[in-house]
């Protein structure tokens, strides 16, 4: 699904594909235009808050519809540029024809569900241009609008990706139809199935467990065949709600429920946060925290792995990311590690299961969204807290296992020590990069602000940052706020897809269905938190943590907090498993970027791994069944 591979080449037919490429600049340069005054709008909203103490309302319904329209025109453009999540293992396992029909087929899923979006998205508009918004006083069909133009670039797209994997593979054409014939034919028996007497029986007799069925059958068939996960999610919701509404009644409302879940202030957080984050990174003010991590961990055995750990752990908190904790930390400790003789196969294996540490160190994005999903029964604030003793657990476990490596193989303290003088000038050098997390956490705390508005003080001081020390040029920054934006599209097209699945899980009572056979398995809270830790672990092995979140923590959420597990609690047992996941082979994400750094086979590396999953596994049982390891510093804070 990458448009731009098929302008790249023209082949007799330049005004199209200079027609593209303006397009697809034109959509790129409105994306970072609208973070870039979202940014704006958030400083004057802070500014307003010191100033008068009245946070401006028309910059809130601002910020706002400026989220729904970077999220969703920022997914069409992901689709331009294949950055939508999705699971090759099927496809990578089968031959180049059969490769070749799914993603075909996929590409006509897709274009189908576009189609969907124009057809709900411009009844939406239609029936809305009367209506105007509260403050801004701008058309609601206006403002839905968004919904058609993601929906055109879908179709568009993956119209240009049929006709590049045709043109590629000119033998192909049997391939394409008996693609397009499967489709159809699916189509066609889903509409007959659905409409079947032998359906209506079936969903009379047991509404619940059906559409428990349904949903999980459908969204696992899709996500097999390599459907972005966001696709497949919404479909299997479609269909879920098929069950018991007519698809006509069904399909119009797809869209407007996207942009409805996308509507809230509360996910304004996640732009500011990655942004940044990204600002940090790409400006080298990052980079400073290493260097204090390398003064900290170069007094122990094995030195480089604690120092890589202890990188991880700092920078994650400004990255959010455990893809790039392990590039950046990874690409700096390699060589060194390499060239002093340590073991490379266990210095990936630090690295990959060190670097999703900051995803639960704050600021953490992972910890927003579950926030945002349980309607904020678990505030993003007291989860922050909650984070910080099982992030730096998760640490120590990795840096106790390598710990007992160096001592049993001979690896030596590093004598090389930096002179009084030079660690303060590395601790100097570093206290601005801290500074941010400080501040964002302390204002918070001290009630300066939100946690909205502290995502965009964190934004505020890293750009201020930047220019004070000359690390951002405008083309460096139109490079940060273009990938940030199209990094949001891509999260926030998730979530508003997952809305899709919400509503016909709620609407079929999917969750007291998993809920009840839950609790036929395991009658008490503490079997039950076991089952769902093994279903997490295992799920995190094929699955990103944002899709992982956004399916089960709607499922598992009531089950738990019925039982009476604190609801932040259970939100760090779900980031900690997770995190985990990304790590797991054979598909997890962190574990293939540190093997790509490094050069190592992942089956090389899965050796020294095991007893590190090990300790953390052990640590994951301490967190889930002593509460007050998670719940102690929140607690303590009053919240």
């Amino acid at each position: 699904m990458i448009l731009d591979e098929h302008l790249s080449a023209p082949q007799g037919n330049l005004s199209l594909h200079w027609a593209g490429r303006a397009a697809m600049r034109l959509v790129s340069t409105f994306l970072l235009v609208v973070l870039g005054l979202m940014v704006l709008a958030i400083g004057w909203q802070i500014g307003t808050r010191y100033l008068f103490n009245a946070p401006s309302i028309i910059t809130e319904e601002f910020l706002r519809f400026s989220l729904i329209w970077l999220g969703l025109v920022g997914a069409g453009y992901c689709f331009i540029t294949g950055q939508h999540m999705n699971l090759p293992m099927l496809i990578e396992a089968l031959p180049p024809r059969g490769q070749r029909f799914l993603q075909y087929l996929n590409a006509m899923i897709c274009g189908l569900f576009g189609g969907v979006l124009v057809w709900g998205g411009l009844t939406s508009v239609l029936g809305n241009l009367a209506t105007v918004t509260p403050m801004l006083q701008l058309s609601m069909g206006a403002m839905l609008s968004a919904i058609v133009v993601c929906g055109l670039m879908i179709v568009v797209t993956q119209a240009f990706e049929i006709v590049r994997l045709a043109k590629i593979n000119q033998a192909d054409w049997g391939l394409l139809a008996g693609s397009f014939l499967a489709c159809v034919i699916s189509c066609a028996l889903i509409a007959l199935l659905w409409r079947s007497e032998f359906m209506a029986q079936v969903v009379a007799s047991n509404l619940e467990l059906t559409s428990t069925v349904v949903l999980f059958v459908v969204s696992l068939v899709l996500l097999l065949i390599g459907l972005p996960i966001s696709v497949a999610l919404a479909l299997a919701g479609v269909l879920t709600l098929g069950l018991q509404l007519d698809m006509s009644l069904v399909l119009p409302t797809v869209g407007e429920t996207m942009f409805n879940g996308l509507d809230s202030f509360g996910f304004l957080a996640l732009p500011f946060f990655i942004l940044a984050g990204n600002i940090m990174n790409a400006t080298g003010l990052a980079g400073r925290l290493i260097d204090l991590a390398m003064v900290i961990g170069g007094r122990i055995p094995g030195s480089l792995w604690h120092t890589n750990v202890l990188a991880n752990m700092l920078f994650g908190t400004l990255s959010g990311s455990g893809i790039a904790s392990a590039s950046a930390i990874g690409g700096i400790i390699t060589p060194v590690a390499r060239q002093k003789g340590y073991n490379m196969a266990m210095t990936t294996a630090v690295n990959a299961a060190s670097a999703p540490c900051g995803m639960l160190i704050p600021p953490s994005g992972a910890l927003v969204v579950y926030s945002l999903i349980t309607g904020g029964s678990a505030s993003i604030i007291a989860l922050f807290m909650a984070g910080y003793l099982p992030g730096i657990i998760m640490g120590l476990c990795v840096m106790i296992y390598a710990w007992w490596y160096a001592r049993k193989n001979g690896y030596e303290v590093d004598e090389a020590r930096p002179s009084g003088s030079e660690v303060l000038r590395i601790f100097i050098r570093a206290v601005p990069s801290l500074l941010l997390v400080v501040i964002v956490i302390a204002g918070i705390l001290g009630g300066a602000f939100t946690a909205i508005e502290g995502s965009g003080v964190a934004v505020i001081y890293s750009l201020l940052l930047a220019v004070l020390y000359r690390g951002l040029t405008l083309e460096r920054l139109r490079t940060i706020l273009t990938e940030s934006a199209l990094v949001t599209g891509s999260i926030l097209f998730l979530i508003s897809c997952s809305t899709v699945m919400m509503w016909s899980m709620t609407f079929a009572s999917i969750p007291e269905t998993v809920g009840s056979l839950l609790t036929m398995v395991a009658d008490n809270k503490f079997m039950v938190l076991l089952i769902i830790n093994i279903v997490l672990l295992i799920v995190g092995i094929p699955m990103d943590m944002a899709p992982a979140m956004l399916i089960f923590t709607p499922i598992f959420f009531p089950v738990v907090t019925a039982l009476g597990v604190d609801p932040v609690h259970f939100g760090i047992i779900m980031v900690y498993n997770l995190a985990m996941g990304i790590v797991t082979p054979p598909v997890g994400t962190v574990l293939f970027v540190a093997c790509s750094i490094s050069g190592e086979r992942i089956g090389a590396v899965t050796r020294p791994l095991m007893p590190i999953f090990a300790l953390q596994i052990l640590g994951l049982l301490v967190i889930t069944y002593v509460p007050e390891v998670t719940l102690w510093l929140p607690r303590l804070l009053g919240l």
